[in-house]
């Protein structure tokens, strides 16, 4: 399987899409308060936005997408 079709099923499937309340549960390395300064400058970190949506007020992070980050794996 390619890098942009894995891509596209980490996307598209909905249950990878967790609150962001929920992220620092399955990234346990990190606290709410640093999730959140960390996704609110995700315009500085390259391809951090990509793994990030704001609807309405409730910010969601694609948990796999985020991983892939971390390890430096996903570029914008």
């Amino acid at each position: 399987m390619t890098d942009l079709k894995q891509f596209d099923l980490h996307v598209t499937n909905l249950n990878n899409w967790q609150p962001m309340t929920k992220v620092s549960e399955v990234f346990p390395q990190f606290t709410q308060t640093q999730l959140k300064r960390l996704f609110w400058q995700r315009e500085q970190h390259k391809g951090l936005s990509t793994c990030y949506k704001q609807v309405g007020k409730r910010g969601y992070v694609c948990l796999p997408l985020f991983g892939l980050w971390l390890a430096g794996k996903l570029a914008e």
